[in-house]
């Protein structure tokens, strides 16, 4: 695949998983109701599995490295990057490096609620 179709495979990939995202959320809040953030979590947890899926089902497969971007970064980033966030998390944690995972998950979630309060205080 040249570059330029890499992109365009990415970009489609991205826009097919936010309609999915958008699907989810949708569907979630037609059964459940607006009262918890249902979408939210049922597409952290759908994106968070497919990753794990995706990856151990195309490493060694003959699926590409581009591929393999463009279902991960593009459909799935589209879809969730609480997916990634996930993965390389196992990944460190697999790798023996628990301080590091412990590290990264801990620096995530204070530094992403501190720059959610930042954006919200500073846009007020």
């Amino acid at each position: 695949m040249n570059h330029l179709g890499h992109v365009v495979a990415l970009a489609a990939a991205g826009a097919v998983g936010t309609l999915l995202r958008a699907g989810c959320t949708t569907a979630a809040v037609k059964l459940f109701g607006p009262s918890f953030p249902w979408g939210t979590l049922a597409a952290n947890v759908i994106g968070s599995f497919a990753f794990g899926a995706i990856t151990a089902l195309s490493r060694g497969r003959g699926i590409t490295p581009e591929q393999e971007t463009v279902l991960l970064v593009g459909l799935l980033g589209g879809f969730t990057s609480y997916s990634s966030y996930a993965f390389q998390s196992v990944a460190l944690l697999e790798s023996g490096r628990a301080a590091a995972a412990l590290a990264y998950m801990a620096l995530t979630n204070v530094a992403g609620l501190v720059a959610v309060w930042a954006g919200l205080r500073l846009s007020r």
